[in-house]
């Protein structure tokens, strides 16, 4: 990229050295090669061409205090704000959120050190499906670090679990305002499973949204029908109607 803004600017230093030469003003040659008049005029004092110069980086004022907290964090310590009133009384004058976001990214590092393949074949759909869709707050400290190498296995995975938690909050809490922000995240989103459910919401956006807002439900009515079925099918073949009735109306 660099070499190839360094050959672009080659072209019209040669450009502007010709038109010169040609007896065109610099305001006119500024003009023609879309550039300032200052630039011609000094490339034009210039007997070669003016590579630009390299811009010196100036650092962070968290940058000088990196080392330590990163000595800190490599001896065991976790603890963010202990972290940030240390290099406070060393004389940081940064905020508290810069020094989270370093600590975030060294534990990032840390987890994808520890993701462990295997581990992660060993998992079959259904409880990787599970992992997936319980609240986090459920998890121990172990289904935690599984679901962490899971994400961090793949960011499609990490997006599906992004999207799979706030669909279920939403359920949870009743808030079917975010549902047509949700819908257009997942429309974005690369994941055909998901926009295939999505697409199923969207065909049923009302009863949806009633769903998502509403505290009654079919749950009772659907419960029954269940049921109903279950007695049915353990009579198939062996009673007549009467006795199903019967059946039916004890359940009841």
């Amino acid at each position: 990229m660099q070499q190839a803004r360094r050959a672009e600017r080659l072209a019209r230093y040669e450009q502007a050295v010709e038109l010169n030469r040609q007896g065109k003003p610099p305001k006119e040659i500024a003009k023609v090669l879309g550039v300032t008049g200052r630039t011609i005029q000094r490339w034009l004092r210039s007997d070669t061409f003016p590579d630009a110069k390299r811009r010196r980086r100036r650092p962070g004022s968290f940058e000088i205090y990196a080392p330590y907290v990163l000595s800190r964090w490599e001896a065991g310590e976790r603890n963010g704000l202990a972290m940030y009133r240390d290099i406070k009384e060393q004389g940081y004058d940064g905020s508290e959120r810069t020094v989270y976001r370093y600590l975030e990214t060294l534990k990032q590092t840390e987890v994808k050190a520890s993701v462990n393949v295997h581990r992660l074949q060993k998992f079959t759909a259904n409880t990787a499906i599970w992992l997936f869709i319980r609240d986090p707050e459920t998890l121990d400290e172990i289904e935690k670090q599984d679901l962490e190498m899971f994400r961090l296995a793949n960011p499609q995975l990490s997006q599906a679990y992004q999207l799979v938690q706030e669909f279920l909050v939403m359920v949870r809490k009743r808030e079917d305002h975010h549902l047509d922000a949700w819908l257009k995240r997942v429309e974005m989103s690369n994941l055909a499973e998901l926009q295939s459910f999505a697409s199923g919401v969207e065909k049923d956006k009302e009863a949806v949204r009633a769903g998502l807002s509403l505290s009654i439900s079919n749950g009772m009515v659907e419960g029954h029908v269940t049921k109903l079925k279950l007695i049915k099918r353990q009579g198939y073949g062996r009673a007549g109607f009467l006795l199903l009735r019967k059946r039916v109306l004890h359940a009841i």
